[in-house]
């Protein structure tokens, strides 16, 4: 019987702690280069794994863990006459092998297959390449040439995927409504994630690619002619685009935008504040009523998940994960709707597999009920969001870990000292954009135009997010601006944001 949110709780905690202990016993311990060593190194075996008591045995694990061998985080069974990557790693099992069999004796041969292609060991490969091949992933690259990529298989795409998106469903938007996806195109889940939905739900969807592709007045021209029903957007970015529509509409550049029903928004914390703000701006440019339904996701997470309604909390998917919260100083489980970090493990993945993944975000909490505007019981995550822990910060909708930004700045060929202050464009409006602003000592026989360039690319690879404006200073400007705070630590980066409340 398949899972289903008009379980209780307790059978679904059950379902998916049962699953969970099943897949890492089956495709974990076997086929993960990373889990199956470190497992022998704890002496964790199958046998050992009966409750979630002895899941927690499991080593917690950081992006850091990630970047340092990607590859060793991909599910790769052995196959015959292949060598594998990583030692010690499990033949498929040939319970696959007579499944992918089946498979190619029940598929029609696809027009224009000829030769060996034709041949039903070449089927057979071809079934367990859409299994185990990667044929996508998203990765933040890195100046370092170590990628943290989320690698997906045929398998999690066309299996997996499709019951991850269509909970987006749940907050009333259809597959017929027309979007507007405002996100940047760049390797990350924000922008694949929309892309997802709409090829495995049949959705109607423009992609600006974002303002360096499409500059801001063209997309709300677009928006206008072809009459959108929804958004999908940054928040903060989301506040400059109807800001500037706004201005259109009173230079009469355009006449109305009266067609928005959702802005699905992700990336900055939603309080209700914010949310009246951007309604009251819809409502300038034409459109009363906009439901603002909040989103959450990562890349490593591969899923990203919404509102119901505003305020609900964010469903989680429970039958392709589990959820762990907490406390960030013990590690150790919180009580059900308690502060603590959000932690998860894929369930049922192929590609890049995480177990125990500890994210590093802060959240008020995840309550396990149901839910009394769509009816659906589930864990869901109390909003607004609370922070990132510890080293880590929200900068333009991405997360961004404060040392690989300063890594990035610092490794730019030609700086010799640096000050980077995170603010917001306006600072006297809380919900305007973030705006980076790095204060540069370059070096003698370096030049402006050359660390410039330079330093946004590493930046951009580093931290999927660009500078906002870079500035030249001697190096006793930057020395005082480093000690301004106090005399013993230098402060390379600083945080000048308000709190929105």
């Amino acid at each position: 019987m398949g899972f289903s949110y008009y379980w209780s709780p307790e059978r679904q905690r059950k379902w998916s702690e049962e699953k969970l202990l099943r897949y890492v016993k089956s495709h974990i311990l076997t086929y993960h280069p990373f889990y199956r060593n470190k497992c022998r190194e704890m002496g964790i075996g199958a046998g050992d794994l009966r409750s979630y008591e002895d899941f927690r045995k499991f080593p917690l694990v950081t992006k850091a863990d990630l970047v340092q061998d990607h590859l060793a985080f991909i599910l790769q069974p052995a196959f015959p006459g292949r060598k594998p990557l990583y030692e010690n790693i499990a033949p498929i099992s040939k319970k696959d092998l007579l499944k992918y069999a089946c498979r190619a004796i029940r598929r029609p041969l696809l027009p224009g297959a000829t030769g060996e292609d034709r041949t039903l060991k070449k089927r057979i490969e071809a079934e367990a390449r859409r299994e185990w091949f990667p044929i996508h992933f998203h990765a933040s690259g890195g100046t370092t040439g170590n990628p943290s990529p989320a690698v997906y298989t045929h398998h999690d795409i066309f299996n997996v995927t499709p019951k991850i998106v269509v909970m987006s469903s749940w907050c009333g938007i259809k597959s017929d409504q027309k979007m507007l996806n405002l996100f940047p195109a760049a390797p990350h889940l924000a922008f694949f994630q929309v892309v997802f939905s709409q090829l495995l739900m049949a959705g109607h969807v423009f992609h600006t690619c974002g303002g360096s592709v499409i500059p801001t007045e063209r997309q709300i021209q677009i928006c206008e002619n072809l009459g959108f029903d929804n958004l999908v957007a940054i928040p903060s970015y989301l506040t400059y685009w109807l800001e500037v529509a706004e201005k259109m509409r009173k230079k009469g550049d355009i006449k109305k935008i009266d067609t928005i029903k959702f802005a699905v928004v992700s990336g900055e914390p939603m309080v209700p504040a914010y949310r009246d703000r951007i309604k009251s701006q819809f409502a300038a440019i034409g459109s009363d009523n906009v439901k603002i339904i909040e989103g959450y996701g990562m890349t490593e997470l591969k899923g990203a998940f919404y509102e119901c309604a505003e305020g609900s909390g964010i469903h989680l998917n429970t039958e392709h994960y589990f959820w762990e919260v907490l406390d960030p100083e013990t590690k150790k489980p919180v009580p059900e709707g308690h502060e603590g970090v959000l932690t998860f493990s894929h369930i049922d993945f192929r590609g890049t597999v995480l177990i125990r993944y500890y994210t590093g975000d802060l959240i008020k909490g995840v309550v396990w009920n149901k839910c009394e505007h769509c009816g659906h019981t589930g864990p869901r995550l109390l909003t607004p969001l609370c922070r990132a822990v510890k080293d880590f910060t929200k900068i333009k909708g991405s997360r961004v870990n404060l040392l690989d930004l300063q890594t990035a700045i610092r490794s730019t060929a030609g700086v010799e000292s640096f000050h980077v202050v995170i603010t917001k464009e306006k600072a006297d409006d809380p919900f305007s954009r973030d705006w980076v602003r790095v204060h540069v000592v370059k070096k003698a026989d370096a030049t402006e135009e050359s660390i410039v360039p330079a330093m946004k690319k590493n930046v951009k690879l580093d931290c999927e997010i660009s500078p906002s404006e870079i500035v030249f200073n001697a190096p006793e400007e930057v020395e005082r601006m480093l000690f301004a705070r106090t005399n013993l630590k230098a402060d390379w980066i600083v945080d000048e944001r308000q709190v929105h409340a």
